[in-house]
Order: C-alpha cells, then structure tokens, then sequence
C-alpha cells in the first residue's frame, strides 16, 4: 500500500477475479493518503472497503453497481459511470495510476493467471503505471490468450487471504422457467447464444441442456450451468471451443470445468464485445433481462426512478452486433412483476429512469406470459404486443395508458 501515491487514480478487476484482499486493505489506509479515486466493474465477495467510501476517505465509481453498492450510488456516495462493456477497457487505459489485480502463481514460465476475468484486466495491466497483484493458489486457470501476464509486468506481489469470489445461482422460479422455455423455442439449431447475467440467462441455459436445437455455440459468458449443457451435446463439435466468453461467473462448478479444457476459451472485450466481430457471427441469438420495458419497448437495464441498480454491461454491445448478425435477433426476457407486484411492462419510465435500449434495437421481448415479437410493428401494435405478456391484473392499466381501452373506472361502471 505505500507503493501508491497520494491522489492516485486505481482500477480494480472486478467478477470472479475481485482482488478483495486489496481492496480491504486498501480500505483500511485510504485515511492515510489524500484524494484517492478507486473504479471498478461488478464487484463480489467482502467489500468492507466501502466503509472507508461512506466516510469519504476513498472515492469510488463503477460502471455496474451490485449489492450494496446500489445504496450508495443512488445516494450519490460512489459515483455511476455509465459505460457499454465495450468501451470498458479504453476507459481503464487511460491515466490509471495502480492497477489491483487477483491472478494465480507464477508457472513454469514466468506467467500469472487471470484466472475468470478476461474483460479488461489484461489492458488494465499493460497501462497502469503499478500494479500489485494478489497471489490465489486456488485461482482457475481457463485457456485463452488474453487471460495471462508475465511477472515482469507485475511490480508488487502479496498472498490473497481472502476466498475467491463466487456468483451463486439461485433456485429459478416457476415464471423464471416459463421465460426460459419460451426463449429456448427461438433459437435455432446451429446458432450463436449470448446469455446475459442472472436467474433468466441461467434458467435458459438449463433448459437448452433438456430441450435445446443442436449445434449451439455460447457467447460472451458462461455459468454454473453450461457445465450441464457441455456434458447435453447441445454444443457445437468441430475443433474449436463452444463457450467463448469475456467472463465466467459462477462457482467451482465452471471454474473447474474450464480449468485446462479447450471447449472453454476466454477473450478480452476487445473481441467480445466489439460488434463488428459479433456481427460476423452468422445466427447471433442475444438474450438480456432488463429491470423494465415499456410499451413502445424501450428498455431499462440500470436505473428505475432514481435507483441505481446495475450497469449497461455488454447487452447494448450484443444488441448491436445480433442487429447486424444474418439471422441474429435481439431478446429481453424479464418476469412480468418484481418481487413487489409491481408490473415490469411499463406505460412509461418515471423520471430518474434511464433508457438502456432504444426501442428500434429490440426484436423480442418475453415474460412467463408469451412472446411479443415487436420487429415490423407500429407503436400501437406494440403496445398492444406488449400488455397482452404483462401480468393479468396489469393489462386493463396498460392497454388504458396505450388508448387501447377506456378508463378502468369506466369499464367497471
């Protein structure tokens, strides 16, 4: 810690590779050091470092907001950056001071893992004036060429004392499931599936393990469970790998199925998330959720009525690259409530909601009640489209707010 200067500017690696051990320590000496700036992505495990933002010792941003973090940055405490994932890594290229990074013990070679985190930890090295790097021995090792650095990169080194950080699943819900049977209907044999994070994208990987068309090869992420749908043959078997992802978020399960295994290979989001490269991807089906959607199907992903939530993330990356993909096509699947009732399909987004997708950028929109393909529809058709997938009791609402039907008084009288 005193390699870093004061007012030094640092970026973390974030997902699965959270070098928690730093950060909490870095926590802990921020009083020590005037107008330190920290930035990050998704960030998991232990952040008891965020004790030392609240009482303003250290300054943070991030470009996906999670957990407690949420808080924080709605109160304006930690500072929202919205940012595509594609620009991510251009973004920590540029005047980071100290870079703090999770990587795996040397090799026999002289290289460092960096273990399931491909996004931009590789880029964050090679421009970051120091880095420091905490030592896991229990770190994964997947295969693909932006996940190492030499040791002569790395100027300071120090052993993790901390548990790698992991992206438990949950149990999907009964709607969940629906979603994903609906969802899995629309992918043909033989396409390019992006699945994006969270209970929807895990559910959907399921279910193409049970019920999927063939010749399937994953995009952009991999989860606990496309260790089932490796052991389907739902996936492509021609030589190269099948999951090609800028992240793997989940537990032991995929870590160590991609440890060492040429069907899982990991790339930085240069090539990810770069829609030039996705759109080369003939059948490009990409799959994102969404906090809501409204009835001209605008989409909402970070923000609702002021709270930060979450990020932009790759969907904005993968939308455009499946928009220009032949054959690609472009899915927001979501539950029809929250867990409060509220209904997802909305008339329209309150003021302090930012819109995460344009509505010319979205195919198909899925809840646990149907398929609304929007693609060729007026605003009107649209909104009709869109109330008839939202939850029962919400429609007559919805389809009042479009001037489809009168006033629910009305109608009651």
């Amino acid at each position: 810690m005193q390699a870093i200067p004061s007012g030094a500017s640092l970026v973390a690696s974030s997902y699965c590779s959270t070098p928690t051990t730093l950060l909490n320590r870095l926590g802990a000496v921020a009083d020590k050091s005037a107008g330190l700036s920290l930035s990050a992505g998704l960030l998991l495990g232990d952040l008891a470092f965020l004790d030392a933002v609240r009482r303003g010792d250290l300054q943070f941003r991030t470009w996906h907001a999670s957990g407690p973090v949420r808080a924080l940055a709605t109160s304006g405490q930690v500072g929202y950056l919205p940012a595509r994932a594609s620009s991510v890594s251009a973004l920590v290229g540029r005047d980071t001071d100290v870079a703090l990074i999770r990587v795996s013990p040397p090799d026999s070679r002289g290289r460092c893992s960096l273990g399931p985190s491909a996004s931009y930890t590789k880029t964050l090295v090679e421009s970051a004036r120091i880095v420091i790097a905490e030592v896991d021995p229990d770190f994964p090792v997947p295969q693909g060429d932006d996940t190492w650095v030499s040791t002569d990169q790395i100027d300071y080194f120090m052993d993790s004392d901390t548990p790698m950080a992991e992206y438990p699943s949950s149990d999907p819900s009964s709607a969940v499931r629906e979603i994903a049977r609906h969802v899995v209907g629309l992918i043909p044999a033989g396409a390019h599936v992006q699945l994006g994070i969270g209970a929807v994208a895990e559910a959907v990987a399921s279910e193409l393990a049970r019920s999927g068309p063939g010749g399937l090869r994953m995009i952009g992420l991999g989860c606990d469970q496309m260790t089932d749908l490796m052991a389907s043959g739902q996936l492509i078997s021609d030589g190269r790998p099948s999951i090609i992802a800028a992240e793997l978020l989940g537990s032991e399960k995929i870590f160590s199925a991609a440890g060492d295994h040429p069907g899982i290979w990991l790339a930085s989001s240069k090539t990810i998330h770069n829609p030039v490269w996705l759109a080369s991807l003939p059948r490009l089906i990409s799959v994102c959720s969404a906090l809501a959607v409204d009835l001209s199907g605008q989409v909402a992903s970070e923000t609702m009525d002021g709270k930060v939530l979450a990020g932009i993330g790759g969907s904005a990356d993968f939308f455009d690259g499946a928009g220009l993909s032949p054959g690609g096509v472009r899915i927001v699947a979501l539950p029809s409530v929250t867990a409060k009732g509220i209904s997802r399909i909305a008339s329209s987004f309150g003021a302090g909601t930012a819109v995460t997708m344009p509505r010319h950028s979205v195919d198909v929109v899925i809840t646990e009640h149907g398929v609304a393909t929007l693609t060729g529809l007026s605003t009107v058709e649209r909104a009709l489209a869109l109330a008839n997938i939202a939850a029962p009791e919400h429609r007559p609402e919805l389809l009042h707010a479009a001037g489809i039907l009168p006033a629910v008084s009305a109608l009651s009288a």
